[in-house]
């Protein structure tokens, strides 16, 4: 009987599959584990940026203005506590107090961070930083920079008047934006919900397509928010960016800095090599876990649309996460149909008519949620999704079209149940929130 090991915190959770399915990949990603020095490079970086003015220089011409940092929330493993002392250093070095720094968490349209979250990213050497997150739901926080398109790109006042933005990251396979990481941080990460919500319909098109791992000048939304970070810098002050690749442990293998565009672009490279894992063909079962972006719902499904382009069309996706902040805001509605019919629905009216409807029908669905209803339904149009996490199990969260299951042979019966006795071919992706599927013959799938 074949069996997966699946990264789990910090154990391995082995799963057995059924006799008659065959793994034919594991596909997972190859970064190195960062080497010890990792402090020191991340220290020479800021001094020898790969483009642009060293971080000293930055902030002694802006010794009496105001800096502001803009950092990952909880749902990134950042080691922020190791990291931030590097850049307080520099900052005291150019003689600039405390009280002219501030920290600001991009989190987007996530819940904002508690107290006791926000100690633990900052670390003890920096938990005295004034910091708060994106009032994103606050429309006089926020002011206009200008149009990209459509798009009103509306950033946090704060961030938008600072004399010196100070972006720290890491870059990863991002399923809208093509990788994560540069002015991604900025918007959506301090932008308003208005802001955020445009940027997202970027990304979800009518036909869906792959755009996790593509290229800047194939992607959309990652064309727009760069377009709109070169507004912010136009409109008042410089942001400087440190950025880099964590490895299994979360900590930094690659780092670069410097100029916000340049340096993303660097990494993203370095990203789509260690990330980006070759398919020779598509699975009938297709096992991903939601590691290391298991944190909450939405961030466990985005292990689903970064590897599905690796199944076949209606075959199985079983997704397995921790989740143990369960919806964490997500608000999904009460749906009375079960998940099955739901996914009858989903193909006979097609994914747009059907999210459309339920916005129809559940106005409140056209605020946060309605992004999330749109990738899911477009998801599972195109593949069953079949979801085990005890934890959700056990709080009875649900989410329309989604099975949840409180462990794995419950999920693989039902997987045999849609697809029948006879033999299927099994991609596994490990690490399912970071890596992403290269198709052999290259292109985008479908």
């Amino acid at each position: 009987m074949p069996e997966v090991s699946l990264p789990w915190g910090k154990q391995t959770l082995k799963v057995s599959l059924p006799a008659n399915w065959t793994v034919e990949q594991v596909a997972a990603p190859s970064l190195k584990p960062a080497e010890a020095d990792w402090p020191d490079r991340i220290a020479m970086a800021l001094g020898q940026p790969g483009t642009g003015l060293p971080l000293e220089k930055l902030l002694v011409a802006r010794r009496s203005g105001r800096i502001v940092l803009v950092l990952e929330d909880m749902t990134r493993h950042s080691p922020l506590g190791q990291i931030l002392p590097i850049i307080l250093r520099e900052i005291r070095h150019a003689k600039i107090e405390d009280e002219q720094v501030e920290v600001v968490f991009a989190t987007g349209m996530h819940p904002p961070m508690t107290a006791r979250q926000a100690g633990e990213k900052l670390g003890p050497e920096c938990r005295h930083l004034r910091w708060r997150c994106n009032p994103c739901r606050d429309g006089e926080a926020h002011v206009s920079v200008g149009q990209v398109g459509k798009l009103d790109v509306r950033i946090d006042r704060g961030v938008a008047g600072a004399d010196l933005r100070i972006i720290i990251s890491s870059v990863s396979p991002h399923l809208q934006a093509g990788f994560g990481g540069g002015f991604k941080m900025l918007l959506p990460g301090c932008a308003s919900l208005e802001t955020v919500r445009g940027l997202h319909r970027l990304g979800v098109a009518r036909t869906p397509v792959q755009l996790v791992g593509t290229e800047a000048a194939r992607n959309p939304m990652r064309l727009a928010l760069d377009a709109a970070g070169g507004l912010i810098d136009e409109a008042h002050g410089k942001s400087f960016a440190l950025q880099y690749l964590l490895d299994a442990d979360d900590l930094p293998t690659a780092v670069a800095a410097g100029e916000v565009m340049p340096t993303q672009q660097m990494l993203t490279k370095q990203c789509s090599v260690s990330c980006g894992v070759l398919v020779d063909s598509s699975a009938d079962v297709l096992i991903t876990n939601a590691h290391p972006r298991d944190f909450d719902l939405w961030q466990s499904f985005k292990s689903v649309a970064n590897t599905q382009w690796a199944a076949r069309r209606r075959g199985v996706i079983i997704c397995f996460t921790r989740c143990l902040q369960g919806l964490n805001g997500v608000n999904p509605p009460r749906w009375p149909i079960s998940a099955r019919w739901t996914r009858r629905l989903v193909s006979w009216l097609g994914p747009e008519a059907l999210g459309q409807l339920a916005m129809r029908l559940i106005p409140r669905l056209s605020g946060d949620a309605a992004f999330f209803v749109r990738l899911a339904t477009h998801t599972l149009h195109r593949n069953p999704v079949l979801i085990v996490s005890p934890h959700l199990k056990e709080t009875a969260a649900q989410f329309p079209g989604l099975d949840i299951f409180a462990d794995a042979d419950e999920a693989i019966a039902a997987a045999v149940a849609m697809l029948g006795p006879q033999p299927q071919r099994v991609i596994v992706f490990p690490s399912g929130g970071i890596t992403f599927p290269i198709p052999a013959a290259g292109g985008r799938r479908t």
